[in-house]
């Protein structure tokens, strides 16, 4: 359920994980299937040094928001902000965990502006994408 208070947050906390597996089949709801694509052509990845297809970042920005909905609700979807630094590909077959921690917040028109360090991580341990989110509460 959305905290809808800032009642209920303080820096440091960390938000619930949200944990997504990446099938292929996923990939290719999301990016569409086409030969020679790195997004759903496997011998095409390879060809292009990867082990496997590649997801589309964008699917990482999707999971933080939902992530982020997920902790303020319609403070996200109405005034949420997010910003993303891609820094290592997520492959088909990887499970992704997508973590948060408040690091401030801010007044705001009245609300408050709760800023989070975002990231996602693959089942290695390893950072695939990092940045910041934030979103409005009352």
């Amino acid at each position: 359920m959305a905290i809808t208070t800032t009642d209920a947050i303080s820096i440091g906390q960390e938000l619930p994980q949200l944990v997504k597996e990446i099938p292929q089949r996923k990939i290719d709801a999301y990016s569409g299937v086409r030969p020679r694509y790195i997004h759903s052509d496997e011998g095409f990845a390879r060809k292009r040094g990867f082990p496997a297809p590649l997801a589309q970042a964008m699917m990482s920005t999707a999971y933080v928001s939902e992530m982020m909905t997920r902790f303020v609700g319609a403070g996200f979807l109405k005034g949420g902000k997010l910003s993303m630094a891609f820094i290592k590909p997520v492959l088909a077959g990887d499970r992704l965990t997508v973590h948060g921690i408040v690091k401030e917040m801010q007044p705001e028109s009245g609300r408050t502006r709760v800023v989070v360090e975002v990231w996602c991580e693959n089942q290695h341990g390893d950072k695939t994408a990092v940045g910041t989110a934030s979103g409005l509460v009352d």
